[in-house]
């Protein structure tokens, strides 16, 4: 039975994790718009390095780590908490936990988008390459860690070493952060950047009218100068 255009639940109650996903790259491949899954009960790699622009995969539950990783299209959706690395290596399409997760949300992502609407832990958006983080909560410490391009928004507070060794990328703080990292600078966010940051945040219902700090890398560390040895052993 063809399953062009419409919804398809998949039961995970009783399934391991290759089944699930073996289920849900069948169903888009049939046609499904949209595939739910019910049952996840914290079941790690779920819908990992699928295909499918346009198609809607909505977890019904909480999930574990790698969620969403490797995504080449699909909006994923997760209606609980995330265990860490959320969307992971994203190409494209997006992932969207509706709750906390874990460390390394959105690590090395080089496009897409990664949501969380609550808190995460440590070491979010690391080696990012493109694509935007999006956190409504706060986040651990080195976070942003050697960023290099794309966008981060946080809208609380940070950890420790916010930014260290970041070479390019905008990262944006709602909150404060507990220290930036090496070769971070700090600064307050422009209008023209605040209404990127409404733009980015109002349709996902976060709060953006906020006191919003930009982070940037100051380029000292792009070149290696023994005169500033220190600051690259405080680095690495």
């Amino acid at each position: 039975m063809s399953a062009v255009g419409a919804a398809v639940e998949i039961d995970a109650e009783d399934l391991d994790v290759s089944e699930i996903n073996r289920r849900l790259r069948a169903a888009i491949a049939d046609g499904a718009t949209e595939v739910r899954i019910a049952h996840p009960k914290g079941r790690h790699n779920l819908a990992v390095a699928v295909p499918g622009d346009g198609v809607r995969i909505l977890a019904q539950g909480n999930v574990g780590y790698f969620v969403g990783a490797l995504g080449m299209g699909p909006a994923v959706e997760v209606s609980g908490n995330a265990g860490w690395s959320v969307g992971a290596d994203l190409m494209a399409g997006s992932v969207h936990v509706h709750g906390n997760a874990g460390s390394s949300v959105g690590a090395s992502i080089r496009g897409g988008r990664v949501v969380v609407d609550g808190d995460v832990g440590p070491r979010a958006a690391i080696a990012l390459k493109g694509g935007e983080v999006i956190v409504g909560g706060g986040v651990g410490y080195m976070t942003g860690f050697m960023m290099q391009a794309g966008t981060l928004v946080v809208a609380g507070d940070a950890g420790d070493a916010l930014g260290d060794s970041m070479y390019q990328g905008d990262i944006f703080l709602g909150g404060s952060a507990k220290s930036l990292g090496a070769d971070a600078v700090q600064r307050d966010a422009t209008d023209e950047e605040l209404a990127r940051l409404r733009a980015l945040l109002e349709p996902l219902g976060h709060e953006w009218d906020r006191p919003w700090k930009h982070v940037t890398s100051a380029g000292t560390l792009w070149h290696f100068e023994k005169e500033k040895y220190e600051l690259w052993k405080e680095a690495f």
